[in-house]
């Protein structure tokens, strides 16, 4: 990706958009970063792949994402918030509703609303859940056609017949905002050139990764968040392929294959 430079899309939360873009360079991506509906669709049929962030939506972000998604390619679909309020319930619910993404992305919380089942949302953060939701991942998937990532203690992906499971990271991560929507950066950089399997999996490996790797020389939040971005950049394919016992048996209260 640092040799190829993909153009990564991005329309998000104005809380973390500095954030992503960042992280996106860090990735090797070259980010361009819009919520104006009138070039919308023009940016997302030039990128090799778009992410749709819901973190603070509004109507002129909202038209930039429903024209991106009609003529973008690669999309990572970011559901923020989803159930939080009835505005962006219904928001979210009119996005997938015209296109189906290549990745769905949601805390537990989220994946479970997503999939019609009962779940917990407080602002834009999962509730008290901790038991990954892989039966409404498999259920969403088979819906939508697209790939599921659940974030929390242990992220999951899943498509209709297996999921996978991916422990470790930092729990500085809860400490700042926006490192959820940076995963679906990361997804963004990577799915531009490979399969959505491959590249969500190789996304969660990175962030996991740096952030530990960050958390041996943050002394708090606010240096987590440098050294994240510093440990994403410095990420070689050799550390990568270190990683294969990264994937883990389902957890207490999971299943999966």
């Amino acid at each position: 990706m640092r040799r190829l430079r993909p153009l990564v899309y991005t329309i998000t939360s104005f809380v973390s958009a500095s954030f992503q873009a960042d992280g996106t360079l860090a990735a090797g991506g070259s980010p361009v970063m819009s919520r104006c509906p009138r070039e919308a669709a023009e940016l997302a049929a030039s990128a090799d792949s778009l992410v749709i962030n819901t973190g603070t939506p509004d109507g002129s972000a909202l038209l930039a994402m429903k024209r991106a998604m009609k003529a973008g390619k690669n999309i990572v679909f970011d559901s923020v918030g989803y159930g939080a309020t009835t505005f962006r319930t219904a928001a979210v619910d009119m996005l997938l509703s015209a296109v189906s993404p290549s990745v769905i992305k949601g805390n537990y919380g989220e994946i479970r609303l997503l999939a019609g089942e009962p779940g917990e949302v407080r602002g834009v953060d999962s509730g008290s859940e901790s038991a990954p939701p892989v039966p409404a991942m498999r259920a969403l998937a088979g819906r939508t056609g697209a790939l599921i990532c659940a974030t929390g203690p242990v992220d999951v992906l899943a498509d209709e017949t297996s999921a996978l499971f991916f422990p470790g990271g930092s729990p500085l991560m809860a400490k700042i905002s926006g490192g959820g929507c940076l995963l679906g950066s990361l997804m963004g950089v990577l799915i531009s050139r490979g399969p959505a399997p491959a590249a969500a999996s190789a996304a969660i490996v990175m962030l996991r990764l740096a952030a530990e790797r960050a958390e041996e020389r943050a002394m708090g939040p606010g240096s987590f968040r440098a050294a994240l971005l510093d440990e994403l950049a410095s990420l070689s394919p050799e550390d990568l392929m270190s990683q294969g016992r990264r994937l883990c048996a389902p957890p207490e209260g999971g299943s999966g294959a």
